[in-house]
């Protein structure tokens, strides 16, 4: 008996002295033995959040469910507008209602092109994208597009707003056609980025051309620059507007969930779009919130 337990005893200190001098190992690796065959991407979860998530599912669905309690509201009300400028100058209770959402990752899902850029990391992104475009085969952000349906069926004016590309608008439109939206013939309603000499980028002015000619009851997007001029600012800056702006969101404002890229991600490299992929993570890296040590 004895002898047994000093053996028993030698075979735990060997394994001690193993664990001591072996390199941690997370305790949930044992299903991956290729694990190390991933490269490391900022974007994974968020890609596959968006791409296979019910909770991305569930979101999205909610989102548009404001979104139609909103604009019944604004349609009864005359008074309302999603606009600042056009509610501060007035003038605008007679005009016929609309509404104002951007394109991608608000109404069309670009989660394949995510998926390529991730995956195969191609020398010319800027390429992919015109491919992906021209394809026009992006399917729609789960009930956008029996939103934007609905918002027809009652005579609301549908603006998209966009920073694709001007050369980019027939298949665009193409695919907008595809998920069942109808272009007016008689005025357009795709606003793309350089269409104008002077839109580029900030979609303010591009908001304010919409606001001339209509009641702007709804402003979607997945991107701060999709309501405001103030997506150019500091972290800090955009959050302050954020909360400063709080009775608009879910009543004038309705935004979707978009982790993959935006102008959230631009502020936290403070816009140096020049700057190395290490770089820019080290800056991620820092701007992330770790608990008290007490805490612990």
């Amino acid at each position: 008996m004895r002898l047994g337990l000093v053996m028993l005893l030698c075979v735990v200190a060997s394994g001690l002295a193993q664990a001591q001098n072996a390199p941690a190992v997370p305790s949930d690796t044992a299903p991956f033995a290729s694990v190390e065959r991933v490269t490391g991407h900022d974007h994974l979860n968020a890609i596959a959040w968006h791409q296979s998530s019910a909770e991305f599912e569930a979101t999205a669905r909610m989102a548009f469910a404001m979104a139609r309690v909103a604009l019944d509201a604004a349609l009864k009300d005359k008074t309302r507008s999603a606009l600042p400028d056009q509610q501060s100058k007035g003038g605008y209770a007679d005009l016929p209602p609309a509404i104002i959402t951007d394109v991608d990752e608000t109404i069309l899902d670009n989660g394949p092109f995510q998926g390529t850029l991730m995956k195969e990391q191609p020398q010319r992104p800027a390429g992919v994208w015109a491919d992906w475009v021209e394809l026009a085969i992006a399917k729609p952000i789960p009930g956008a597009d029996e939103f934007l349906r609905y918002a027809q069926d009652r005579g609301v004016t549908i603006f998209f707003i966009t920073n694709r590309n001007s050369e980019k608008e027939l298949a665009t439109k193409k695919n907008l056609e595809a998920i069942g939206i109808k272009f007016p013939s008689d005025f357009d309603t795709l606003f793309l980025d350089r269409e104008r000499p002077e839109w580029r980028g900030d979609k303010a002015l591009r908001r304010a051309a919409a606001a001339t000619t209509h009641r702007i009851l709804l402003l979607l997007g997945d991107d701060f620059g999709d309501f405001t001029s103030s997506y150019n600012k500091p972290t800090a800056d955009r959050r302050a507007v954020a909360q400063a702006e709080a009775v608009r969101w879910g009543r004038d404002w309705i935004i979707l969930s978009n982790p993959i890229y935006g102008s959230w991600e631009n502020a936290l490299i403070e816009f140096n779009f020049r700057m190395p992929p290490a770089e820019r993570r080290k800056m991620k890296w820092d701007a992330v919130e770790t608990a008290p040590t007490g805490s612990r």
